[in-house]
């Protein structure tokens, strides 16, 4: 550790607690960083599949969400087009096989479902300001629904029933997600196919993530620690102390947790987290059985684009990632745990015979992200009754102690960019805590700040 005190020690180094590092350092605040792996980018990774970088965590964006979009125009770095804006063949899965689609009848199917999932007018009326869930009561009306709830609402014919339940798949199974959330979501994308459509996976950095969260690092003057996990906290109104899993103690005036909120739990704090955190932690806040693949596959020679309802099929989404001279490489979520990366090249190749029969499995790299001990599960997702408890009131500050994470961000949760937008939150509010330590109170370091249209 540097010779010079630190100010704030920054736990976890994912997207959220990079971000947070960063804009502390800039503000001329002394900042170090601890982290329990051994890289940087928590539930961002990169890994190497036939000789490319390739993300086998979160990657993907849209120029619609300021905060993440910000930073790639900042920092320069190039972007490419998923496949779902570039695929050749469309593929539904259902429980009983694969339905291939045209592009118009796959787009129109879409569009359909889509604009039937939203049509109900109170949905709107309740999310004028999707970025700001507590200011419509209605919200809360909507969070104790579950998407399950919706689909019976609905209950349209087997195809477009299978198509919507595919194109939500990723959010878990649609009896324990909040329709509140996920309307949340959807809101954010100004309710129309296009945009709604935009904020699902159209952009990837063609370096990959790695190479934001390098930018970031590069672009302030703070100190890292990689394999240092965290075993307790201690915070009050003077300053923290973080406890390292090799016993050694940690000192500064403030602290940004910045872990997933699954691992809070793994965590001693003193005095112990309020009754709001330490049920989400309990609960869970994201998808809890994530799989995330890039497989190099021969004999498919299209690009490819493959969505599922939960369950139904191994994979719930699929879709081509690049094409190569030997084939191409196919990205492959699984959200049930059917197909892990535990379970090697033998599963995972049956698997993709399921929907691609064609398909010949060279090799693949992946994350279990379930059974990673510093993420305990994937990308943000609620269940019914989540978002009213916890979204805009667990990132409030608790004496010296902030808190950041994609999972709790204000506006886009469980997303790259609400990683973004919740580290800088928490950083801004750090800086102004320990400029102004007579503004600290044992309930809040900081006024609360408003939640910004921006990001």
């Amino acid at each position: 550790m540097a010779s010079d005190p630190i100010d704030v020690i920054v736990v976890g180094g994912g997207l959220a607690g990079v971000t947070a590092a960063r804009d502390l350092a800039q503000a001329g605040v002394r900042t170090l960083l601890v982290e329990a792996r051994d890289r940087l980018g928590g539930r961002t990774a990169m890994q190497t599949l036939a000789g490319r970088q390739v993300d086998t965590g979160g990657a993907y964006f849209h120029w619609f969400q300021a905060a993440i979009w910000r930073e790639v125009m900042r920092y320069e770095l190039p972007v490419v087009e998923s496949g779902l804006a570039t695929a050749d063949r469309w593929l539904l899965g259902a429980s009983d096989g694969i339905v291939e689609l045209s592009a118009e009848e796959f787009s129109e199917g879409l569009r359909r479902v889509l604009t039937a999932f939203c049509g109900d007018p109170k949905f709107g009326e309740a999310l004028v300001r999707p970025f700001a869930v507590h200011t419509d009561p209605g919200f809360a009306l909507l969070d104790d629904m579950s998407v399950e709830d919706r689909f019976q609402e609905l209950r349209l014919d087997p195809q477009d029933d299978s198509m919507l339940r595919a194109v939500l798949a990723d959010f878990g199974p649609p009896a324990d997600v909040s329709l509140g959330w996920v309307l949340q979501r959807l809101g954010n994308g100004v309710w129309s196919y296009e945009a709604m459509m935009a904020l699902f996976a159209s952009y990837r950095l063609e370096r990959g993530m790695g190479s934001l969260i390098d930018a970031m690092v590069a672009d302030a003057d703070f100190e890292v620690r990689l394999s240092s996990p965290v075993t307790a906290i201690e915070y009050d109104d003077a300053g923290a102390t973080v406890v390292l899993k090799d016993g050694s103690e940690l000192t500064a005036r403030a602290v940004v947790l910045a872990t997933p909120v699954a691992v809070w739990k793994t965590i001693t704090f003193t005095p112990e987290l309020s009754e709001a955190h330490q049920a989400a932690t309990r609960e869970g806040v994201a998808a809890p059985q994530v799989t995330q693949l890039l497989m190099h596959v021969r004999g498919v020679s299209e690009s490819v684009v493959m969505f599922a309802p939960f369950d139904a099929q191994p994979f719930d989404l699929a879709g081509t990632h690049s094409m190569l001279e030997d084939g191409q490489l196919l990205h492959g979520f699984s959200f049930a745990g059917e197909v892990t990366c535990a379970g090697g090249h033998a599963q995972i190749a049956e698997a993709l015979r399921k929907i691609l029969p064609e398909a010949e499995l060279v090799d693949f790299v992946g994350h279990d992200w379930f059974s990673d001990p510093y993420a305990l599960g994937g990308h943000g997702s609620m269940s019914p009754g989540q978002a009213q408890r916890f979204i805009d009131i667990l990132d409030q500050p608790l004496r010296s102690l902030f808190i950041a994470s994609a999972d709790i961000a204000p506006q886009f949760s469980g997303m790259l960019t609400g990683a973004i937008e919740s580290g800088a939150r928490a950083a801004r509010r750090a800086t102004l805590a320990i400029a102004s330590p007579a503004s600290s109170t044992p309930s809040d370091s900081v006024p609360e700040t408003p939640p910004s249209t921006e990001n």
